[in-house]
């Protein structure tokens, strides 16, 4: 059973020896989409930052949205200065603008209402992704292949790195993490997709340290790293993960692909959240990185291309339709154990969350469960004794 208040998200009945609730292998999220504007052009990727979304539009430039609510996004913002918006990075006051055959764009947003373009870089290639770090933006430059802009003064960016790229290749995607760049490479010729690893401890002087095998795709791919792992966003070969431990030899440990074009890929926890093209979204349990489980799924027209999690929120870049915002709603497990007590489980959410019990499910007297919950592979859980009465069991945000 569920019921449905402002900041109730999901009511569990068990009814003594009976359980009302489906019972899961692994605990799900419901996605529910809860936002969406659409203001021309084709959203490509995004990034968000405390109240608002900044929205790479491709041939419509940088639009920025007020999110808060996240059920009712607002444009506040558009900056346009030629070029084509594939990907933006936000950090601290500033937006820094893959902008395709344009180059790099530096926008000072501090005031989000009127962005200021304040810096420019053009090297050659095509502009059609950004990781920045405190002092520096890596651009994944095309057939130009990598550069390395210093933005301790993000008025007079500097380029002082660069490295190319073999024939055929370029580079479409990129992921920093510690001293290391991670760059997707794609072959035009192909067109196969594999990934090359940088150590970026000197970023005058990148040097190459390892890379993967191709693996077929028709689409660009997209990398997320997270701990010793890089993610995969591979187009029709969907979402691939590498150990990456070894930086020299990285290994391909998991693999999972439920249809769509995987075109971007974002973390949050042990949950990877994959824009799927035509597909739409779709959440991942990643707590064992060799078996991905898909645990949520959404689709509500377009081409989910990029993606951002904020809090419980995932802000998807859907093309033509423009950016969607999805509330991902953890769902409970309710399981009888060999032991004869319940078993109540959830998967861990970005937000927190409390649990809360009743014996009554039209009463307002809802307690807070005191039981501290155990983690298990990604999932809170808490164990009761069996009741003779009925127990009722919800989650709610405190």
């Amino acid at each position: 059973m569920a019921t449905k208040s402002a900041n109730l998200l999901l009511v569990v009945v068990a009814l003594g020896s009976q359980f009302a609730e489906i019972n899961w292998a692994h605990a799900q999220f419901k996605v529910v989409s809860v936002g969406s504007i659409y203001n021309g052009g084709s959203a490509s990727d995004l990034a968000v930052s405390g109240d608002y979304a900044y929205l790479a539009n491709e041939s419509d430039g940088l639009r920025i949205y007020r999110i808060a609510p996240p059920d009712n996004p607002t444009n506040i913002a558009r900056a346009y200065d030629g070029g084509s918006a594939f990907d933006v990075a936000v950090s601290g006051d500033y937006a820094y603008l893959a902008n395709g055959g344009d180059g790099l764009r530096t926008y000072n947003v501090s005031n989000p209402t009127n962005p200021v373009s304040v810096g420019h870089h053009f090297d050659g290639g095509i502009a059609f992704a950004v990781a920045v770090t405190p002092n520096y933006a890596y651009l994944a430059n095309g057939s130009d292949g990598l550069r390395i802009y210093d933005i301790s003064n993000p008025s007079n960016t500097m380029n002082v790195g660069h490295k190319s790229i073999g024939p055929n290749g370029m580079y479409v995607s990129v992921a920093v993490s510690g001293n290391y760049a991670y760059l997707v490479n794609g072959n035009i010729q192909t067109p196969n997709f594999s990934l090359t690893i940088y150590d970026i401890s000197n970023p005058t002087n990148a040097i190459s340290v390892g890379h993967t095998t191709n693996y077929p795709n028709s689409h660009p791919a997209w990398v997320a790293v997270s701990n010793n792992y890089a993610y995969l966003a591979n187009g029709g070969d969907g979402l691939r993960i590498f150990d990456v431990s070894d930086h020299a030899h990285p290994l391909n440990i998991g693999h999972i692909n439920n249809g769509g074009t995987a075109y971007g890929v974002a973390l949050t926890g042990n949950y990877a959240c994959l824009a799927n093209g035509g597909d739409g979204l779709r959440i991942y349990d990643i707590s064992n990185p060799a078996q991905p489980i898909n645990i949520g799924h959404a689709s509500n027209g377009g081409q989910a291309f990029g993606l951002a999690i904020s809090g419980n929120y995932v802000y998807v870049a859907n093309d033509g339709g423009g950016l969607r915002i999805y509330l991902l709603v953890p769902q409970l497990g309710v399981n009888l154990t060999s032991t004869n007590t319940v078993l109540v489980s959830w998967p861990i959410p970005p937000a927190p969350f409390v649990l809360q019990s009743s014996a009554d499910l039209g009463t307002s007297n809802w307690a807070t469960v005191t039981n501290t919950p155990t983690v298990v592979s990604g999932q809170n859980q808490v164990v009761f004794s069996r009741e003779t009465e009925n127990q009722f069991f919800r989650l709610k945000l405190p």
